[in-house]
């Protein structure tokens, strides 16, 4: 992202929650804003309407920097919840067992609260934005710039809305802006599928229709990330045939392409053929957001062993709060050719550095293996699960002090590799194996695994798990697929360590409840999901 376009975004976006939070007081609601850059400008002006936009980019990354808890973790919850997760200690660990948040009487509400009132705020300020276009004066030769405009605020909200629909179920939409006339008029009733998806898709086929295929702006919608989002959205409407007229487009087109070696894909700043969008945190960079802990939540305590001291080869500095089970890693263990697991996606073996403290017998370079996870002694695999479990480096800032636990590093949401597995997934469910297997098989060729010759709905689980995992994709594909409360009961946790979370899911944890603090603000009949 270009520095200009980032510091626009500072300026203009601290703005935000004060448009979004209208008062009783209407002195206060008439007070002049003492900045240069006033609601005036941004809702009246094309120039003021490309801040707002760029505005929304910081809004939409607020779950990450603002608010998110102790070590950050309220940004990971929707990767804790899933199969594919050992929570080991700390509050991620809670909901990772479903201690937290699995009810209206267990705590971690907050969590929830923090996702829900932040997409709201995008939907808002994307509201404001869409509604002032159509009043400001543009020129005639200035449509394409009007229509970026719209593009790109309509993405955000239709992808602000398809978070909150997976995760919420009972939500209301609307598209207009809060006001000083609206500011009390609350939701009574929530919306209807057929109305959500309604909304989504319209806004995304403005987008594809009107957005570039590429931006000189890293980190802005496009019309590939809209039509990668529309083939998700397809895919939870079984709509087969339109999941794979986007993908395919998206693969077919030519702007975009897999990398050739997997241990580039989450190298740098993520600038590169297969990222479709991306959320910035850039280093270095006015207005490129703040650091966070993430990582660190990720990657085994390894400094506890002696011969060892932290470096970027060994992960950097991590905790082992939120890491990959066993179940994970050894999904990732079958093909010995596999790199995902190679320091690449994933590091699975750390090694002595440190010749101050190098016991006897060993050497620099030697992988450590004084622990077992498979060990009888709870001492002994306990101690591998902090500081010998593999861990993730898809949120590393390779660059980084391995000292620091804050760092930053942009964050993947949508590529190109998961554009190849909605595209196999739909051609699988339309009969065409052929096709379907050729998508699959170009994953796994990538990574340097054997090419599958059958596919099915465990072989398309598995090739996502090993490919996604941990980028936030996994809960809400198990849940599309109908079969997220089999997959927990069979693998979250460790069969020797943090496997309460079989014994705790039930089929209505497959819809989060609104939490109670968001409820209160909405109609007194306002439907809470099923079964809470």
């Amino acid at each position: 992202m270009k520095k200009e376009f980032m510091h626009i975004g500072r300026s203009a976006c601290w703005l935000l929650p004060l448009l979004f939070f209208v008062t009783s007081c209407q002195e206060f609601l008439e007070d002049e804003l003492l900045s240069e850059t006033s609601v005036d400008y941004l809702y009246s002006t094309p120039e003021g309407l490309e801040d707002a936009v760029v505005g929304l980019y910081a809004l939409n990354r607020a779950y990450i920097e603002s608010g998110a808890g102790n070590n950050d973790h309220r940004a990971l919850i929707m990767q804790a919840k899933s199969d594919l997760t050992l929570g080991r200690a700390g509050e991620i660990a809670l909901y990772a067992r479903l201690g937290w948040g699995r009810d209206l009487t267990t705590g971690g509400q907050g969590g929830y609260s923090h996702y829900w009132r932040n997409y709201y705020r995008v939907v808002d300020r994307a509201n404001a934005i869409i509604a002032a276009a159509e009043t400001v004066a543009f020129e005639d030769s200035d449509l394409d710039r009007k229509n970026q405009i719209l593009g790109e605020a309509r993405t955000m909200r239709a992808n602000a809305y398809f978070t909150l629909y997976r995760m919420f179920n009972n939500i209301f939409i609307t598209t207009e802006p809060t006001s000083p006339e609206n500011a009390f008029d609350v939701p009574q009733d929530k919306s209807s599928p057929e109305e959500i998806f309604a909304l989504i898709n319209a806004d995304l086929d403005f987008a594809i229709n009107n957005l570039e295929w590429t931006t000189p702006d890293f980190g802005r919608w496009t019309q590939a990330s809209a039509r990668h989002l529309k083939a998700k959205v397809a895919m939870w409407q079984s709509d087969w045939t339109e999941a794979i007229a986007q993908s395919d487009a998206v693969i077919n087109e030519g702007s975009y392409s897999l990398l050739s070696n997997t241990g580039d894909v989450f190298a740098g700043d993520l600038n590169h053929s297969e990222t479709l969008f991306a959320i910035q945190f850039e280093d270095g960079v006015i207005g490129g957001g703040t650091r966070n802990q993430i990582h660190f939540n990720l990657v085994a305590n390894y400094l506890e062993i002696p011969g060892v001291v932290r470096s970027s080869e060994n992960g950097g500095r991590g905790a082992s709060l939120l890491v990959p089970n066993n179940y994970l890693v050894d999904l990732l263990a079958e093909d010995p050719n596999d790199t995902r697991d190679d320091g690449t996606y994933m590091i699975s073996r750390y090694r002595y550095n440190d010749p101050a403290t190098l016991p006897p017998g060993v050497q620099i370079g030697d992988t450590i293996d004084i622990y077992d996870r498979d060990s009888e002694d709870p001492n002994n695999f306990r101690q591998y699960y902090k500081t010998l479990n593999p861990g993730v480096l898809k949120f590393q800032q390779r660059d980084a002090d391995p000292n620091e636990a804050n760092t930053i590093k942009n964050i993947m949401v949508y590529r190109l590799a998961e554009t190849y597995l909605i595209s196999a997934e739909a051609h699988m469910r339309q009969g065409n194996t052929d096709t379907a297997l050729e998508r699959l098989n170009a994953i796994r060729t990538r990574a340097g695994a054997a090419p599958v010759n059958e596919i099915n709905q465990e072989v398309i689980l598995d090739e996502r798990a090993r490919e996604l995992f941990f980028e936030g994709q996994r809960w809400f594909t198990l849940k599309r697929m109908g079969v997220l409360v089999e997959y927990i009961m069979d693998h979250a946790g460790n069969d020797n360590l943090q496997s309460i979370a079989r014994e705790r899911i039930t089929p209505i944890q497959q819809n989060i409840f609104i939490p109670e603090a968001e409820i209160q603000l909405l109609g007194p009949n306002y439907p809470q999901n099923e079964g809470y």
